[in-house]
């Protein structure tokens, strides 16, 4: 069995947690250095198509990458997806580097044509890669959905034959022994009882696995310290101090989870001091339980990191682990083992969205698509401003090389999404996305990013990019067009995010 902690579980926890970062970075480096410089306007119709077509592509690669950032998505997703991204764009340059040294210098034709050929197939192998990685994400998340209903009916088969038909043959005995004057009836009695209690228990547990989650708010240090006070076990068991505004999404039957483990380290494991630790990630709570009891085995680890339930019956796993395993894989958390000689399980559980925002960035879906449609939006309304009044267009297409209207509408409203979703990821993280929520406040608050971007963006970078590329700019550079076009795109920007909310939502 492979190690969670070894090079593929680093390499996942890297892309899950800088991934998007990754995908735009590698998008811009494509389009500004391969693409950017190969654009034809002066050309014929199709050439300007393509080239201008490859342009918007690449910046649409970018616009997923940043998107990828802020969102909301799993670490899984967004390892997956940046993950294909690399691949793809890794294949078609070894492809291309591989060409180059067989053709040697017969491949290379015009200078223009060649760097197009090669942004062109280093952007198909980077946006193949990513839809590979999407449709690779949505694969194992069905493929672990049935697995999970797959092991819930198995699960349940076999508690239902193991408890039930044991306690159903001890009532059964011992009702026998009742038939006569036996000096044993006053124990035949207990353990009818006893099986009757067992098999009532077993049901009971039959129903809370068989329900479907409820999705809801669950506070995490209420929850630990119910677990704590329910378990029947001879151990010395620390709840911890989880934080009581601490909220995961899972329902009622969180708590079983946790005894259910704490009961293994103790009766399986023989674990006589238990401690329960919780820390926070940015979109997910860690509950790690951690004991002084013998290592689990890696079938036991299996069932719990893989959800990979033995074919058939082990006591070594017993019920518990499974148990646990499915509550888990039903709130779409995660459980991971370290440590042998002191064995730690951490639970790994999604916080509630309000949770997650009040700590970072976390956009989702919808508010991201929401975003983009602000953004291109505000994009138009500014750009047409400055085609009308000005001559920035042009001086926009600059940065990226061509000094063109056509170039400088592409990239602006490439900008205009980027920020766009910077301003919503950080309405979210700020705590000010309830004042955004409103016509009038939505309008105030996308004003006040716009004239941080005149000030900032548009009054000290540019000028330095400009100036990195060759041409002149003053700096800082603050002309009043531009603090009237910012302002009318953060107003655009703020009223169309809220208005587009019963559109997208």
């Amino acid at each position: 069995m492979s190690d969670p902690s070894g090079p593929r579980s680093s390499v996942t926890r890297l892309l899950g947690g800088y991934g998007g970062q990754i995908v735009a970075g590698l998008g811009f480096v494509i389009t500004r250095f391969f693409v950017a410089e190969a654009v034809v306007i002066s050309g014929g119709p199709l050439a300007a198509a393509a080239t201008v077509g490859s342009l918007v592509v690449g910046l649409a690669l970018t616009v997923a990458g940043v998107a990828l950032a802020v969102g909301a998505f799993s670490t899984a997703y967004v390892a997956d997806v940046s993950r294909g991204c690399l691949l793809g764009f890794g294949a078609m340059t070894a492809a291309l580097a591989v060409t180059a040294a067989a053709a040697g210098h017969q491949m290379v034709g015009p200078a223009s044509g060649t760097q197009l050929l090669v942004a062109n197939v280093l952007l198909a192998g980077a946006v193949g890669g990513m839809i590979n990685g999407h449709r690779k994400a949505s694969l194992r998340r069905r493929r672990t959905t049935i697995m999970r209903g797959a092991n819930r009916a198995r699960f349940i088969n076999r508690l239902l034959r193991h408890e039930v038909l044991n306690a159903a043959t001890i009532i059964d005995g011992h009702a026998e022994l009742l038939r006569g004057d036996s000096a044993d009836q006053d124990r035949s009695v207990d353990a009818i009882r006893r099986g009757a209690a067992r098999i009532e228990s077993t049901v009971n547990g039959v129903g809370t696995i068989a329900d479907d989650p409820a999705d809801e708010a669950v506070p995490l240090a209420a929850t630990i310290d119910r677990a704590v006070d329910s378990v029947g076990v001879e151990a010395d068991v620390d709840a911890g101090d989880a934080a009581e505004s601490l909220s995961v999404r899972a329902d009622d039957r969180l708590s079983v989870v946790f005894e259910r483990l704490i009961e293994h380290a103790v009766d399986a494991r023989n674990a006589e001091r238990v401690r329960i630790e919780t820390a926070v990630e940015r979109h997910a709570a860690c509950v790690t339980i951690a004991d002084d009891g013998n290592a689990l085995s890696d079938r036991q680890r299996d069932v719990l990191e893989r959800g990979s339930f033995p074919e058939y019956d082990d006591p070594t796993n017993g019920f518990a682990l499974q148990a646990a395993s499915l509550l888990i894989g039903e709130y779409d958390g995660s459980i991971r083992v370290d440590g042998s000689d002191a064995p730690r399980v951490t639970v790994r559980l999604p916080r509630t969205s309000v949770d997650a925002a009040a700590a970072t960035v976390g956009v989702e879906y919808s508010a991201l698509r929401r975003a983009v449609a602000a953004g291109l939006g505000a994009g138009l309304v500014m750009g047409g401003l400055y085609w009308t009044t000005s001559d920035s267009l042009p001086v926009i297409g600059a940065l990226y090389g061509v000094e063109s209207v056509a170039v400088g509408w592409v990239t602006h409203m490439f900008h205009s999404v980027v920020f766009a979703l910077l301003f919503v990821a950080g309405t979210s993280r700020s705590g000010l996305g309830s004042r955004a929520n409103s016509p009038l406040g939505g309008s105030i608050v996308g004003l006040a990013w716009g004239v941080t971007l005149w000030l900032v963006a548009a009054g000290l970078l540019m000028p330095i990019w400009l100036r990195a590329v060759g041409v002149p700019a003053t700096l800082p550079n603050l002309p009043q067009i531009g603090l009237l076009g910012h302002g009318l795109w953060g107003v655009t920007l703020g009223l169309g995010y809220v208005l587009f909310g019963g559109r997208f939502d």
